[in-house]
């Protein structure tokens, strides 16, 4: 194998010894985008399953993100439900 296509190699194929890099999980990653552009439902759901993930992957990091997406979204849906309230509370 090359050194062009070491990165190619999966942590169950890698040979005893070798170090494999740890990646970002791309749940978390989308998550935080869609915490931070407003976009709850989706950071929500993808927040959930980059937990799942890193959780149960040797290799991976981004729990913090899946996390913090987690949180930015309940707060979210707090900051709407409140909105919805006082929008169409009965004066």
């Amino acid at each position: 194998m090359t050194a062009a296509t070491a990165h190619l190699r999966t942590p169950a194929l890698a040979p005893i010894g070798d170090e494999v890099p740890e990646r970002t999980n791309i749940c978390s990653i989308v998550a935080l985008f869609c915490a931070l552009t407003g976009l709850f439902l989706p950071a929500l759901v993808f927040g959930a399953v980059g937990c799942v993930e890193v959780g149960g992957r040797e290799h991976e990091t981004g729990s913090g993100l899946a996390v913090t997406a987690l949180v930015l979204g309940a707060l979210e849906v707090v900051v709407a439900a409140l909105t919805l309230v006082v929008v169409l509370a009965p004066r």
